[in-house]
């Protein structure tokens, strides 16, 4: 993968998620909706952790996606194999919340889809749709476009797990809380009711078998 070279030679195509645009957000129940998250070294993410310049330790982020199913897709669905056995134990469901949050300003994200990636002379597989194994490498993309002289707000990606999804991750330290609203909707629990029904529609779909149910 190509390294990211210095942020001001660095050319990214930006996007604006304009104020009101809804986009939806899976976590874990001891949780808040809100909450920003740095990770470390044993439990990366594409784009994080990533230690700012000038700082001493990770930036909080928080990770969402456009719709409910890719919100789901990249969490719970995230490590079913594409091949052999695909289960979901639905006692992982149980500790699942999906909500979904309105920014109340709009926000300024780098475009890695199509256009942005190829912008920046990079292919999806080295950035977007790699494994996991790939994710220092990434984390340090993200850095490099955090520290880029446009102050970004975040990053913008089409899903790997649900290509008809985006996915987005805010930075903590550009993204406040209060630009953050909860929509008026109670979150929905992903172990029961209309939640775990979404769930097993969109499992259905794709093959994957939610196990333990009764």
């Amino acid at each position: 993968m190509p390294a990211p070279g210095a942020p001001d030679s660095l050319d990214p195509l930006l996007t604006t998620w304009e104020a009101g645009k809804e986009f939806h957000r899976c976590y874990e129940v001891d949780w808040r909706p809100w909450d920003f998250y740095a990770g470390d070294d044993t439990r990366r993410s594409r784009f994080s952790p990533f230690i700012p310049d000038g700082a001493t330790e990770p930036l909080p982020v928080l990770y969402g996606a456009n719709d409910f199913d890719g919100a789901v897709f990249e969490t719970v669905f995230h490590d079913v194999p594409i091949r052999g056995v695909r289960r979901v134990p639905h006692a992982k469901l149980l500790h699942r919340l999906v909500t979904v949050l309105i920014p109340t300003r709009d926000l300024t994200l780098v475009d890695l889809t199509s256009d942005g990636l190829r912008r920046l002379e990079m292919e999806p597989q080295e950035l977007t749709t790699c494994g996991a194994p790939s994710y220092p490498e990434t984390a340090a993309w993200a850095r490099a476009l955090h520290a880029h002289p446009h102050r970004v707000d975040g990053l913008l990606w089409v899903s790997r797990q649900r290509n008809t999804s985006q996915a987005l991750v805010l930075f903590g330290d550009r993204v406040s809380v209060s630009d953050l609203a909860l929509a008026p909707k109670v979150p929905l629990t992903l172990g029961a009711g209309a939640g775990l029904d979404a769930v097993c529609a969109a499992a259905s779909r794709v093959g994957i078998t939610i196990t333990g149910l009764v």
